[in-house]
């Protein structure tokens, strides 16, 4: 890597930790959020669920939560991994990617593990990201808390959800988030936001033992912690170390040899896939300059893809030997309007939504209405532009219920309260229709527009 490179990728990263898309004010919030005492030690599990679904849904509707199974699927898997290693699960464990470009990760409530852009960037091998997850899932396994709250005040989940409310409107409005915030608080108490020393070590030796019996090496954590650490000095305290706190153990592995990063094929790839599909143009060109071929050439590639330059997107991929690059091939002859030559790709390398969405749209098209329906069904209610064609293709099956259901889900997903409310009502009326569970997600949907609207009067 030439000096140049280095130096413009270490100011860039000095900006994920300084300028996230979030404010650190909501980092910290969400360490506060998952761990007051009452939620662990009050919530049954039937209540746990339904608070950490309307964070989520939060979450979604500000469009903070990354669908891009490219990045994804590769991240999961490392936690189903890890996962399946737990002699008694507490949770049915699931992962999301965070829109932030702060180093952080973070579990709340029902099993749920985020994991921001920043720290997947910022990972330099598959086993650093598993090390994280392994800590967080301990830190779910273990049912942890952070030190008593030094204020009485029973915190309750609503006003958990209250004060995030306040931090991501205070990254659109400072002075109404802030306000929010304190009056959700009664007065701003100083709060503890960090877990115990006593958690981050049974965390870490959770994580540990979680780690080597999955076949990853348990000195990954090490690795990452003590390159994260040592970025404080230019940077700040990174958004991790402020919510994990080193314990005297932690400083004392990190003074060990733990070895150095082994980027495999699925690092490499995931790599490639954040730069190429999320990152702006010019940054994503600069980052993949350190990537080795074929990875630089397919980050480039999705870049042109993304831009709309279909014709240098396919110069690129057509020297890839790799499914994804096959699977965006296929992407690309069908936003060139080629669905026959892009059919055969799709379906034969496209395992993301968006290739499926693209092969169903292709199956629209030939009047096969069923077998598109059935192609996006593993995606309803988990990806935005699959509800989407899928209420399309409903209608054109004259199935106005579920039609109705997947506009409501889609319009629900991208925060467009009006027509939510509509397809949720019109959908309502025909209960009767309805698969079983579906009337009670739409009316908690419908709930919790309703509260939004209040909130915003």
């Amino acid at each position: 890597m030439s000096a140049a490179v280095r130096i413009a990728l270490e100011k860039a990263d000095r900006g994920a930790y300084n300028t996230p898309i979030m404010t650190r004010s909501m980092v910290l919030c969400w360490a506060f959020i998952l761990a007051v005492t009452p939620w662990a030690q009050a919530m049954d599990y039937a209540e746990e669920r339904q608070v950490a679904q309307e964070f989520v849904d939060l979450l979604e509707r500000n469009n903070l939560v990354i669908h891009d199974e490219e990045i994804t699927v590769p991240v999961q898997i490392l936690l189903e991994r890890l996962a399946h290693r737990l002699p008694n699960p507490l949770y049915r464990y699931r992962l999301h990617v965070v829109r932030d470009r702060s180093v952080n990760a973070f579990t709340i409530p029902d099993g749920h593990i985020f994991v921001n852009l920043g720290l997947l960037m910022f990972a330099r091998d598959m086993d650093e990201i598993a090390a994280v997850i392994g800590h967080e899932m301990g830190h779910a396994q273990l049912r942890h808390i952070p030190e008593t709250l030094e204020t009485q005040a029973k915190i309750t989940a609503a006003t958990a959800l209250g004060i995030l409310a306040g931090t991501l409107l205070s990254s659109k409005n400072p002075e109404a988030g802030a306000a929010m915030i304190f009056s959700s608080l009664g007065g701003g108490e100083n709060l503890k936001l960090a877990y115990s020393r006593q958690h981050e070590f049974a965390a870490d030796e959770f994580g540990a033992g979680i780690l080597k019996s999955s076949g990853i090496d348990p000195s990954a954590m090490t690795r990452f912690l003590a390159r994260l650490n040592a970025t404080s000095g230019a940077s700040g305290v990174p958004e991790y170390l402020l919510t994990h706190p080193l314990t005297d153990k932690r400083v004392a592995a990190i003074a060990t040899d733990a070895g150095s990063p082994r980027p495999d094929e699925t690092y490499l790839r995931l790599q490639a896939c954040i730069f190429g599909l999320l990152l702006p143009a010019q940054e994503a060109s600069l980052r993949s300059s350190t990537l080795p071929e074929p990875y630089r050439s397919l980050a480039i590639a999705l870049v042109k893809y993304r831009s709309g330059d279909y014709a240098g997107a396919m110069a690129l991929l057509e020297g890839i030997d790799l499914d994804i690059a096959r699977a965006t091939k296929g992407l690309v002859l069908y936003a060139m309007g080629r669905s026959e030559e892009a059919y055969p790709l799709l379906s034969s390398y496209g395992r993301t939504a968006s290739a499926r969405t693209a092969q169903a749209e292709i199956l629209r098209g030939r009047g096969r209405y069923a077998e598109a329906i059935e192609l996006l069904k593993p995606y309803s209610g988990q990806n935005p532009r699959a509800d989407y064609v899928l209420g399309v293709l409903y209608e054109g099956m004259g199935n106005q219920a579920l039609s109705h259901v997947s506009f409501a889900r889609y319009f629900f997903r991208s925060a467009n309260r009006s027509p939510s409310l509509f397809h949720i009502q019109e959908a309502l009326k025909r209960r009767d229709e309805l698969p079983q569970g579906v009337a009670e997600e739409l009316e908690k949907m419908r709930e919790a527009l309703r509260q939004e609207a209040s909130e915003r009067k």
